[in-house]
């Protein structure tokens, strides 16, 4: 198990330590497959959720979406620079008029080459740079979401995984206690020592925790299934029992620490700043429209359609020209631009608050497990002795065949707590690892 862990104060560092130290070692003797040993140093395999995070974040069909995203948008912003630079022009013009018409009396066609650079554009072009870079920021920002909640849903599926594959251990063990138990109740009634009741008990917790393996395992193969999909790996039972199973190596336990870095390391975030930028290119773009364009051009002319064998000429204009739109609707674009800048604020601090919520949410139901678990193998070694003690009780005559029966129930119901709150402990913890940590540091 390799643990570390950063915080501050020394009262609380020590108390913190000491729970998760606990929990670790209710990891490892209550559930010997949920930690790897603390010398261990060789590369996760293929099934753990290391190695699952990292096949996510890298070969998703979406991860793949997004990156063509991005250089569709780099391409955006190119486009965008360009504008700077002149705009070249071939014009062809040919007449069919009558001989009696005067605006056409020189030659059948003529030809223009033009070269137009821009002077001044009011801010309409470089408000396209600015829009651009913002639109390939927001799918910067969109791939990096994409790629956190495929991070989140690997960690969840693995931890419905691993709540099913301990309770299902729980249960085949269950049901060999339950079985032993029968047999056992079967040859007193062949003995005439108990009755038709005590096996017909028996045979019905039996047949109770048969159905209730089944339904775990049916939820272990659909929680396989989608780490399949999520992972692009062919993934099975055995593959993730034989891999490595720990808690992420750090793990800020200050509330305050895991806010700040959730926040700093959050796409939404990054998202909705650059949806700022871009709303704000958007105001720069719509004043450009209510702005003149001045430009200089250069034309190169073969052929007049209106005066016969002049030879090619050559001239140099410098104008001006505007493009307003219908009405007032230049000035209304502005406004509704301006709101489009208040509407992605508001974003933003939504998804703040958003952050801050599911963090503080994650760390105290965090805390209470790590409280839960000492207590809950509390429970399951009295449950343990309870239960072998009733059953040598029962052979003096001084506890019941329904006694030994509910003990075996109470045995079974600790560990499928004790197995629930084990798998919630570490899946929160590497949820609060992907929450507060770049990427770069979960995919690898």
């Amino acid at each position: 198990m390799h643990l570390a862990f950063l915080t501050a104060g020394e009262g609380f560092v020590i108390k913190q330590l000491g729970i998760r130290v606990i929990a670790a070692c209710i990891l490892l003797c209550a559930f010997p497959g949920v930690a790897a040993d603390s010398a261990q140093t060789s590369a996760p395999g293929s099934g753990s959720l290391e190695a699952l995070l990292q096949s996510a974040l890298n070969e998703h069909p979406l991860v793949d979406a997004g990156k063509a995203e991005i250089r569709s948008a780099q391409q955006g912003v190119k486009s965008a620079r360009w504008q700077f630079f002149p705009t070249p022009g071939v014009e062809y013009q040919r007449a069919f008029a009558d001989d009696a018409d005067g605006t056409f009396q020189g030659d059948d066609y003529t030809t223009v080459i033009s070269l137009e650079q821009p002077l001044w554009s009011g801010g309409r072009i470089s408000g396209g740079v600015a829009s651009a870079r913002a639109a390939l920021g927001v799918s910067q920002a969109s791939l990096q979401e994409n790629q956190r909640e495929l991070a989140l849903r690997v960690v969840q599926a693995y931890g419905e995984w691993l709540t099913a594959s301990l309770q299902k251990d729980t249960l085949e063990a269950s049901e060999l206690r339950h079985l032993n138990l029968f047999e056992r109740v079967r040859r007193r009634m062949e003995g005439g020592v108990s009755t038709g009741s005590d096996l017909q008990l028996a045979s019905g917790r039996l047949q109770s925790v048969k159905s209730e393996r089944a339904a775990i395992e049916a939820r272990e193969r659909s929680a396989i299934a989608v780490l399949s999909e999520l992972s692009g790996r062919s993934l099975t039972g055995s593959i993730m029992d034989k891999a490595r199973r720990n808690l992420p190596q750090e793990l800020v336990l200050l509330e305050a620490s895991l806010v700040d870095r959730a926040l700093s390391h959050s796409p939404s975030i990054e998202r909705a700043d650059a949806q700022v930028e871009s709303a704000r290119a958007e105001i720069k773009t719509r004043r450009a429209q209510t702005r003149p364009n001045v430009f200089l051009r250069f034309e190169r002319q073969f052929n007049n359609l209106q005066f016969a064998n002049q030879g090619p000429d050559s001239r140099v204009l410098v104008g001006v020209r505007s493009q307003f739109g219908a009405g007032l609707s230049s000035y209304s674009g502005i406004a509704e631009a301006r709101e489009t800048v208040s509407a992605a604020l508001a974003f933003r601090r939504s998804a703040e608050l958003s952050i801050r919520e599911q963090v503080r949410s994650d760390l105290a139901l965090l805390k209470s497990f790590e409280i839960r678990l000492p207590a809950l193998h509390e429970a399951t070694r009295t449950a343990i002795e309870v239960y072998e003690s009733y059953q040598r009780q029962f052979l003096t005559g001084r506890k019941s065949w329904l006694d030994v029966m509910n003990s075996a129930r109470d045995l079974q119901q600790a560990r499928l707590q004790l197995a629930d709150v084990t798998a919630g402990h570490l899946t929160l913890s590497w949820r609060l690892y992907v929450l507060a940590n770049p990427l770069q540091a979960i995919g690898g």
